[in-house]
C-alpha cells in the first residue's frame, strides 16, 4: 500500500486533467492548507462539547454500570476469552499503525490516531479481564502502545498550548505541561520522528510476542496444535484491528465533519484491507477443516463434527457467517466504498471475531458443552457489552483533550499534494510583531542610492537578543538560505522551526540526533536481563544441580511444553528457560524496554533544544529561520539584505524581521 509517483503538473493545469492519487480520489481535500488543518482539527477539541457528545456519553453509562454488576459471575474461561479479542484488536491496530509508519505511507495520517488510540484502549481493556497471555507480554503492548501514542502526540499538543495562548485556563495550563517545551525545531523533530519510528517497530514486535503468547496458551489449554493458530491468531487481529478502524473513520468523518482529511480514499483502502486480511483468515480456516476431513485421525474428524455441527456449532457459525465471510462483499467496489456498508461491515467482523476465542473457551471449560454454558454465555455477553461502552467512553474522552486526527502529519500530506498550502507570511505591523520584534527588511531591489543600516545592531535592555527571524514559503526555501548563511566565513548560529518535520533544514544545519538508538538498545537489552534473571532465581531451588543435567533440560523444554517433562528427574514442571517461558517474555520485556528508552532520550533531546529567544506565538505554523550571533562583530542588516538578495526560487524569505527599532529597517 504505497504511494504511485505523482506527476507534477503547472498549477494552471485545469483539475479536471490531474490523474488521481493512488489509483482514485485524493487522499487530502484540494482545499485543506496548513492553516485550514490547524483550524479545523484544533477547533474539534477546543470547541464547547455539543449535545450529541454528551448523549453519547451518557449513552455509554448503562452498559458500563451491567458490566461492573455482572463481571464477577462471568467464568474465568470466558473471561479470558473477552481479554483474548480486546488483546487481538489492540495487537491489530498497533502492527497496522507501526506498519503503515515503517513504510512512510504518507497517507496514514488520515487514520493512524485513531488506531494508536483504539490499541491503548484496547490492551487497558484486556488487562481488566483474567489474562491468557503472560503478564509481561501485556505490559510491553501497553507500554509500547503509550509510548507511540504519547509520542506521536507533542506536536499537537503544542499546537493547541499555542492555540490557548498563556491564559490561567486549566486546559492551557495542561497543554503548556504536556507539550515537553516542544519549539518545533529542526533537531525537536528530527528526534520525533526517529522516536515515533523506533516506538512503532517496537510495537510490532510487541504485538507479535503477545500473539504468540496467546497461540502457546490456546494450544496449552485446547486440542489445537496445528501450525496455522499463530499465523490464525495473526491475521484475524488485523482483521479486527481494521475493521475497527474503518468504523471509527465513518464515524469520525461524519461526526466532525473532517471529510477533507479522512477521505473516501482512506475508506476504499480500509475495505481493501478488510477484504485481504479476511480472504487470508477464511484460507486458515478452510486449510485446518480440510487437513483434519483429509488427513486427520479419529480424534481429530470428531473435533470438527463438534466444531460443525455439534455443541461448538453456534460460536463457530458466528465465526464464520460475522467474522469472516462479509468481508468477501468488499469485492464489489460499490460496497466497499459505500462509508454506511464499511462501518458496518467493520464493526460487524470486529465483533464477529470473538466468537473464535469463545470456541477456545468453551473447550478450556472442563469440556462442558454449550447449552450448560448459555447462562455463563449470556452474562458474558452482557459484560462484553460494557466493555465496548467503556472503550466508547475512552475515545469520546480522549477525543475531547486531542485531536483525533495527526495535526503534523496531515499538513506534511496536504503540503506534498497541494500547492497552495503553505503557511502566508503575517503583516508587518502586526501587533503580536510590533515592538518586540518590528520592520521588514528591504528585498534584492533595493536602490543604489539607499544606504543600508550600518553597523552591528546594539543590545537594549527590552530586547537582549539581536538576532533575525525569516519566514520562508517552504522548507526548501528556509534549506536554501540555511546553506548560503552557513557558507560565510563567520557562520552565525542558525536554527529553523517548522509545523511540519524538516528533514532537509535538519541536514543544512546538520542536525543530528543519534542518541536514541543506544538509550533504545540499552534499555531493551537491561529489560530483557533483568526478566531473565528474575525468572530464573524464581526457579532457583528446582533447577538441575549438575551441568549436563541442566543442558539436557534446556535441549528437551526448548522443544515442548509437554507435561510429560515434569517425569523427568531434576526438571520443574514448567522449565523457566524454555523458549515460550524465556524467549517470548523476554522479548517483550525487552520492547517494553527500548520503549522506556526512547521516551527518556526523546525528552532529553527536547530538554537540550529549548535554547535561543523564545518566538511569538503568532509566528508559530510558520517556516522560520532564527539568526543569532555567534561571535563579534555581528551585523543584523547585512545578513538581511543577504538573506533578501537571494534569488525567489533558491531561498528568498517572506520577510525578515529584526529586533525593536525606532522605525522600520529600511
Amino acid at each position: 500500500m504505497t504511494e504511485r509517483p505523482q506527476p507534477v503538473f503547472p498549477s494552471s493545469s485545469p483539475p479536471s486533467s490531474r490523474p488521481a492519487f493512488l489509483y482514485g480520489a485524493a487522499v487530502i481535500g484540494a482545499g485543506e492548507t496548513v492553516a485550514s488543518i490547524g483550524d479545523a482539527l484544533t477547533a474539534a477539541v477546543l470547541a464547547p462539547a455539543s449535545g450529541g457528545w454528551r448523549l453519547a456519553v451518557a449513552g455509554t453509562l448503562p452498559p458500563i454500570l451491567v458490566w461492573i454488576a455482572l463481571r464477577p459471575s462471568v467464568p474465568a474461561a470466558l473471561g479470558a476469552a473477552g481479554a483474548g479479542w480486546w488483546i487481538g484488536i489492540a495487537a491489530g491496530c498497533l502492527m497496522i499503525s507501526g506498519l503503515l509508519l515503517l513504510a512512510d505511507v504518507a497517507w496514514r495520517c488520515g487514520i493512524a490516531r485513531l488506531a494508536q488510540s483504539a490499541a491503548l484502549l484496547g490492551a487497558g481493556l484486556a488487562a481488566l479481564h483474567p489474562v491468557p497471555a503472560h503478564p509481561v507480554s501485556l505490559a510491553a503492548l501497553i507500554v509500547t502502545g503509550l509510548g507511540l501514542w504519547a509520542a506521536a502526540l507533542l506536536p499537537d499538543v503544542a499546537v493547541l498550548r499555542d492555540r490557548l495562548g498563556a491564559g490561567p485556563h486549566r486546559r492551557a495550563r495542561l497543554y503548556r505541561a504536556l507539550s515537553l517545551g516542544w519549539r518545533g525545531s529542526a533537531l525537536q523533530w528530527l528526534a520525533w520522528e526517529r522516536a515515533c519510528r523506533g516506538l512503532a517497530l517496537l510495537g510490532i514486535l510487541a504485538a507479535v510476542a503477545v500473539l504468540i503468547d496467546l497461540a502457546l496458551a490456546a494450544a496449552l489449554r485446547t486440542d489445537r496444535h496445528d501450525t496455522l493458530l499463530p499465523v490464525a491468531l495473526l491475521v484475524e487481529a488485523v482483521l479486527s484491528g481494521a475493521g475497527l478502524i474503518a468504523a471509527l473513520a465513518v464515524l469520525l468523518r461524519r461526526s466532525l465533519g473532517l471529510g477533507g482529511l479522512v477521505t473516501g480514499r482512506h475508506l476504499d483502502i480500509l475495505g481493501r484491507l478488510i477484504l485481504a486480511f479476511g480472504l487470508a483468515a477464511l484460507y486458515c480456516h478452510v486449510t485446518e477443516i480440510v487437513t483434519a476431513i483429509l488427513y486427520g485421525d479419529a480424534a481429530e474428524r470428531a473435533r470438527l463434527t463438534r466444531r460443525l455441527l455439534g455443541d461448538e456449532a453456534p460460536a463457530f457459525w458466528t465465526f464464520m457467517l460475522a467474522g469472516l465471510l462479509p468481508t468477501q462483499f468488499f469485492w464489489i467496489p460499490a460496497i466497499r466504498r459505500s462509508p454506511a456498508a464499511l462501518g458496518l461491515t467493520g464493526a460487524l467482523v470486529a465483533c464477529g471475531l470473538s466468537a473464535d476465542h469463545v470456541l477456545a473457551a468453551r473447550i478450556a471449560a472442563a469440556g462442558t458443552g454449550l447449552p450448560d454454558l448459555l447462562p455463563e454465555l449470556m452474562a458474558a455477553g452482557a459484560a462484553a457489552l460494557g466493555s465496548v461502552g467503556l472503550f466508547v467512553l475512552g475515545l469520546l474522552l480522549l477525543f475531547r483533550l486531542v485531536p483525533p486526527v495527526s495535526i503534523a502529519e496531515t499538513r506534511r500530506l496536504a503540503l506534498l499534494h497541494n500547492p497552495q498550502a503553505g503557511p502566508s507570511p503575517p503583516p508587518i505591523g502586526h501587533p503580536a510583531l510590533r515592538g518586540a520584534m518590528q520592520g521588514a527588511m528591504q528585498g534584492a531591489g533595493q536602490g543604489a542610492g539607499q544606504e543600508p543600516v550600518q553597523g552591528a545592531m546594539p543590545r537594549t535592555g527590552r530586547d537582549p537578543s539581536p538576532g533575525l527571524v525569516a519566514v520562508f514559503a517552504s522548507e526548501a526555501g528556509l534549506a536554501e538560505a540555511a546553506r548560503e548563511l552557513s557558507a560565510s566565513d563567520a557562520p552565525p548560529r542558525l536554527d529553523a522551526f517548522g509545523p511540519v518535520p524538516m528533514p532537509e533544514a535538519a541536514a543544512a544545519l546538520h542536525r543530528d540526533e543519534r542518541s536514541l538508538n543506544r538509550f533504545a538498545l540499552s534499555g531493551a537489552f537491561l529489560a530483557a536481563a533483568v526478566y531473565i534473571v528474575v525468572r530464573t532465581a524464581g526457579f532457583a531451588g528446582e533447577l538441575p544441580s549438575g551441568i549436563a543435567d541442566g543442558l539436557m533440560g534446556v535441549a528437551v523444554s526448548a522443544w515442548t511444553l509437554s507435561p510429560s517433562l515434569s517425569s523427568l528427574p531434576g526438571l520443574p514442571p514448567v522449565w523457566p528457560l524454555s523458549w515460550a517461558m524465556a524467549a517470548v517474555p523476554a522479548l517483550s520485556a525487552a520492547a517494553a524496554g527500548g520503549s522506556i528508552g526512547i521516551a527518556v532520550a526523546l525528552l532529553r533531546a527536547l530538554r537540550g533544544a529549548r535554547t535561543g529567544r523564545p518566538l511569538p506565538s503568532d509566528l508559530a505554523g510558520h517556516f522560520l529561520l532564527t539568526v543569532e550571533p555567534a561571535s563579534e562583530p555581528f551585523n543584523p542588516a547585512a545578513l538581511a539584505r543577504r538573506l533578501t538578495s537571494l534569488p525567489a526560487s533558491a531561498g528568498r524569505p517572506l520577510a525578515v524581521y529584526g529586533p525593536a527599532a525606532g522605525r522600520p529597517l529600511r
